[in-house]
């Protein structure tokens, strides 16, 4: 059985960085400085987006693979293989 671990491109930690962190921003501002009755769901979003900015760059990085892939060898038949 071959095991293939398969990782996404570097590239991709960027391009969340990116789209993540100023979104961070925005949210962490309007929960904690906007009129809303329950700050605490802007710390909770930011501790999710962390999360996944976190993985994000394991992943690229090759740290942690994304997907792991079991593919089963070819079993060659004939008189000597049973």
């Amino acid at each position: 059985m071959k095991i293939e671990k398969v990782y996404f491109p570097r590239w991709i930690a960027w391009f969340f960085i990116a789209i993540f962190i100023p979104l961070t921003i925005v949210l962490e501002y309007e929960a904690f400085y906007g009129n809303k009755p329950y700050p605490i769901m802007g710390a909770v979003f930011g501790f999710i987006f962390t999360l996944i900015i976190v993985m994000m760059f394991l992943v690229s990085y090759r740290k942690v693979p994304y997907m792991i892939i079991e593919r089963q060898t070819k079993v060659k038949k004939g008189k000597n293989y049973d």
